[in-house]
């Protein structure tokens, strides 16, 4: 099945707003085999947004829209609807009860405007409100379908997972299951991943595989049809098993598993503590162990050390070493990794210190340069890395990179070793 997305806003066509509804869909349905081949953003306007729906519907099997379900003067997707398909809106009675009982327990009367939510199209379905206000919309349109959701995302997302998707595997998948499976990895780039697998992934038979690249990682999303869940989640599952062991540590993880998340893991599972020292990175290393509940467990601190004198006091970095080797280099990032385990009393210290952009880069150290050191009990040492990319990118790909060396250290030597590496 192939359809389109319409996402519809002013806010969206004058970039004020970024459109994550049609990623969301498209990610959502796309587990369950279904394929978008075309998203499309239109403004507020009633002729914009009903030529939009008849080019999708003529084009594709359907057509999910998202936005302009509100009460308010710019809230025009019903209308545009009507427009498209020629179906005259009519009042439903029991919506607006639904709307009246959404809003209740408030001491005011509902503005009129509010009730414009009870129209649907002639012979539309509608689609309850559960968190909002707004109904859903779903048509049969001679052999095709045009689903209509509320734009606020949560809206949107609670009424894709819990009425579209059944709807679609219904009517679509009759016979026909699909399983998912998401490897993620910490691989250099997405030519040497596919090289590395290319064989492989010819020999799958009733797979599809994607490479989807990300700021410091690749993943590997793994889709498998079968004549039942079972049959497809046993597909899913010997391919999931071939790739994993032909990438090794590589992968990292598995569908919704995060790089810091596995880091906690292993953290925990071997009792260590850390600590992290970040100049470049502004504290993005912390904030993504932070993110991970429990995190006091294993996360003793960290210390944004932003210019030389702040390496100086508060991770004991000397001058002759700033002086001698610079700010950013394999030497400092050492002192800094050092001074941070030692500040926090911490098993291990990990440090970046970087040139992020978009200014300061020589020939000798280009933006992009990173230099992110490990200290431990039994060992101390920095890597060096050049990242490509806006500010932003080469932060996240440094903080990314710091914590997959973090990860391979203690699968190295905690992990094989049996345990105690002290």
């Amino acid at each position: 099945m192939r359809y389109q997305i319409i996402t519809v806003g002013s806010e969206l066509t004058l970039g004020l707003s970024v459109d994550t509804n049609a990623a969301f869909i498209s990610k959502t349905l796309g587990k369950h085999g279904f394929t978008c081949v075309r998203h499309v953003s239109v403004p507020d306007k009633i002729d914009l947004i009903a030529e939009a729906i008849r080019e999708s519907l003529a084009q594709a099997d359907g057509v999910i829209i998202t936005g302009g379900l509100g009460p308010t003067i710019d809230d025009l997707t019903r209308d545009a609807i009507s427009q498209a398909l020629g179906r005259e809106l009519e009042y439903q009675e029991r919506l607006a009860q639904i709307i009246e009982e959404r809003y209740g327990n408030r001491a005011i009367p509902l503005p009129e405007i509010t009730y414009r939510q009870a129209y649907l199209p002639k012979g539309a379905e509608a689609i309850d409100p559960t968190i909002g206000s707004a109904p859903g919309i779903i048509i049969s349109e001679d052999e095709r379908f045009l689903f209509s959701l509320p734009g606020v995302p949560r809206e949107m997302a609670d009424m894709l997972e819990k009425n579209i998707v059944p709807w679609l595997e219904t009517k679509f998948c009759s016979g026909v299951a699909h399983a998912v499976r998401v490897l993620r990895t910490t691989a250099k780039s997405e030519a040497s991943l596919q090289e590395s697998i290319e064989d492989l992934v010819r020999s799958l038979r009733n797979v599809d595989v994607g490479i989807l690249a990300y700021p410091g990682e690749i993943q590997l999303q793994l889709l498998a049809k079968g004549a039942n869940m079972d049959e497809a989640k046993a597909i899913v599952g010997s391919a999931e098993t071939l790739l994993s062991e032909r990438l090794g540590n590589i992968v990292y993880g598995y569908d919704d598993e995060t790089l810091e998340e596995v880091i906690g893991k292993l953290l925990l599972k071997h009792a260590l503590s850390l600590a992290v020292a970040e100049s470049c990175t502004g504290g993005l290393v912390g904030k993504k162990l932070t993110d991970i509940a429990g995190s006091s467990e294993y996360f003793r601190g960290g210390i944004i050390a932003y210019n030389n004198d702040a390496k100086k006091s508060l991770l004991n970095v000397s001058s002759q070493t700033l002086v001698r080797h610079g700010a950013v280099s394999a030497a400092t990032s050492l002192a800094m990794a050092f001074g941070v385990r030692d500040r926090f009393s911490a098993d291990v210290g990990l440090a970046i210190t970087c040139i992020a952009g978009p200014d300061g880069g020589t020939e000798e150290k280009p933006v992009g340069l990173v230099y992110i050191a490990l200290s431990h009990q039994v060992t101390n040492y920095s890597n060096r890395f050049v990242f490509f990319g806006s500010r932003d990118t080469v932060r996240i790909k440094s903080a990314n990179a710091a914590l997959d060396m973090l990860r391979y250290y203690i699968l190295d030597n905690f992990e094989r070793a049996g345990g105690d590496a002290s």
